[in-house]
This record gives structure tokens, sequence and C-alpha cells, in this order.
């Protein structure tokens, strides 16, 4: 896998580590069309906003036409109260990659 940044396309295909049922360590396929399914799965309008942040739309942008509060990031120090635009997408980002680290775990359990 190259290391040169070209990974961090959303739609290439990433390799997650897993152990198969007999107890090696395998690299599962995860397609963009699975992060895509993840991702239209999201509710409201969460789906549009992680679209917009993967096309390269700033935090700033999306705050305009998402109506998210945003907290100045001086301020913004992990946990906001209410939460903010950047802590939102901190905690999808989060339960995505869980989602697709949980994918790779039942995919290798299928392999042998």
């Amino acid at each position: 896998m190259p290391l040169d940044g070209s990974t961090a396309d959303p739609r290439a295909t990433q390799y997650r580590l897993a152990v198969s049922p007999s107890g090696r360590q395998v690299h599962v396929p995860i397609s963009g069309d699975d992060r895509l399914r993840l991702v239209k799965a999201l509710p409201g309008r969460w789906s549009e906003v992680i679209m917009a942040r993967e096309r390269g739309e700033t935090i700033e942008q999306i705050h305009r036409w998402a109506r998210v509060p945003l907290t100045p990031e001086t301020e913004c120090r992990g946990r906001c109260d209410p939460p903010c635009l950047r802590c939102h997408i901190a905690g999808i980002y989060a339960w995505l990659e869980t989602q697709l680290n949980e994918i790779a775990r039942n995919r290798a359990r299928l392999m042998v």
C-alpha cells in the first residue's frame, strides 16, 4: 500500500487487518461502496455534511449551509457544550471507522 497520501481517497479500496477463524491475520478489502453505504445511512443531513467534507469543503463552508453551531477552534478542545460542528464530525468519523472495522472482522470470519 502506498504511503504517499493517495490512500486518503475515500473511494479507493482500503485494507483492514483482521483475524480469520484459523487465527491468522488477513488484510480484508473495504470498498468505497462499503464506506459510501455507511455514510448514506447517517441520519438527517449528516451524510451530506460528511460527503462535503470528503470533497474538500472546509468546516466553515459546511457551517454556512448546515446551520450547525461552530465553536472557535481555540475554544473547542474535544468536547463542546452544546456540541459544535467539529465535535459532531469527529464523532461521525469515529463511528464510521468502528463500523468499517466491524465489516472487516465479519468478512475475516468467512475466510479460512
